[in-house]
């Protein structure tokens, strides 16, 4: 078994990586159900693998949102359903894809994606590449959840390569066993174009959350951190970027904020293909999750957009903020704590200039999306030479 991390720092890095002259091609097996997390991660690689002399095109198992939202559209994709991860039909198509495109290496980053990814490696004789997003194979949930993660765990042992993308998820692989051979390897994004220089607010302070909006990211701590706020007569607003993943959690919300007759306090944008002109808006990059978080890359767009990160203590937030440098961390669930974070800022004890500028020098020179896919290029070639 081998294994390569490093858990002294919140990434690890590779070697510079030299361009080798033949291209590799990769199929990314991806879900489709939303545009977010590990679909970005996937499209940001197809768009930036062949810096490295890799082609990347895309087999789509649930082809909601993913491939008119996707930003590599020159890449080729197939729209293969998947309607459960043991659909044969399903998966001869994809193995018939990777036969007839003369893929060398599949790469797949979800666990539904992965149970067909794997039979079609097995069907093809090509290596297969998990990235493990987050952690939730350590989480509960119903019994089908259980059984559904424990057959994942067991297929994912039998990857070639498994790659992480945070201490904790490491960590979590490591115990669990996955994969032939593991590496942890940080998302990236890109830079911030134009740059962008910040300065202080002079009255009222901007915060901003971006993502999918699920209970698990903790929205309701953030918007009764913004009341608390403004009973303290603190100047602040809040604005959402994102859509809601139901319609009932959206009206439970809505709900929220008019209990709090908070409704002037915040803007509810819904989603946009433009995230960059969202974050210029903002002051402060708030990350409230309740739950364990891989690498958020809505987190990492903050830092290349110069803006101090607010975020709760649980892992894959605490393991990339680090405290008093790059902005706050506060106790998981606490408003008032939250509120607190955002006030130190205010009034001036946290330095807010200071915090920009390092967020942004350390998006450049461990976050690029560059970086990430240089780092992936080296797997495929490692996995492809058996």
């Amino acid at each position: 078994m081998s294994t390569n991390t490093h858990l002294n720092s919140a990434v690890a890095f590779a070697a510079p990586i030299v361009v080798p002259p033949t291209t590799l091609r990769v199929l990314q097996v991806v879900n489709g159900q939303y545009y977010a997390g590990a679909g970005r991660v996937q499209d940001l690689l197809a768009m930036h693998l062949p810096e490295f002399n890799c082609e990347s095109d895309f087999v789509c198992v649930k082809p909601d949102v993913f491939p008119a939202k996707r930003q590599s559209q020159r890449s080729k994709l197939h729209e293969i359903p998947l309607p459960h991860p043991w659909s044969k039909p399903a998966i001869a198509q994809i193995a018939d894809v990777v036969n007839n495109g003369d893929y060398d290496v599949i790469h797949c980053h979800t666990p539904r994606s992965s149970w067909a990814a794997l039979s079609a490696g097995q069907l093809t004789g090509r290596p297969v590449v998990h990235t493990m997003h987050d952690v939730f194979f350590s989480l509960g949930g119903n019994i089908t959840k259980r059984l559904q993660n424990r057959y994942s765990i067991a297929r994912l042992r039998d990857a070639d390569f498994v790659t992480t993308v945070s201490p904790e998820s490491m960590r979590l692989a490591e115990e669990l066993d996955l994969g032939k051979t593991r590496r942890m390897i940080a998302n990236g994004v890109p830079k911030a174009s134009p740059p962008i220089e910040r300065t202080r607010p002079a009255k009222e302070w901007t915060l901003g959350i971006v993502g999918l909006i699920r209970p698990c990211k903790g929205i309701e701590i953030l918007i009764r951190g913004v009341g608390e706020l403004r009973d303290r007569g603190c100047d602040v607003k809040l604005v959402v970027v994102g859509t809601f993943y139901e319609n009932e959690y959206e009206h439970e919300i809505n709900e929220l904020v008019s209990s709090l007759d908070a409704e002037r306090l915040i803007e509810f944008v819904g989603f946009t293909s433009d995230v960059p002109a969202q974050l210029r808006r903002l002051d402060l990059f708030v990350m409230p999750s309740v739950g364990p978080e891989g690498l958020p890359m809505v987190l990492l767009e903050a830092m290349a957009h110069g803006l101090p990160a607010i975020g709760s203590d649980v892992p894959g937030i605490s393991d990339t903020i680090r405290h008093g440098r790059d902005g706050l961390i506060f106790p998981n669930r606490d408003h008032a704590k939250l509120a607190d974070a955002v006030e130190s800022f205010i009034d001036g004890r946290a330095d807010y200039l200071q915090m920009s500028r390092t967020v942004q020098a350390r998006h450049a020179a461990e976050f690029s999306a560059s970086r990430m896919a240089g780092e992936f290029a080296d797997v495929y070639r490692e996995v492809s030479r058996g």
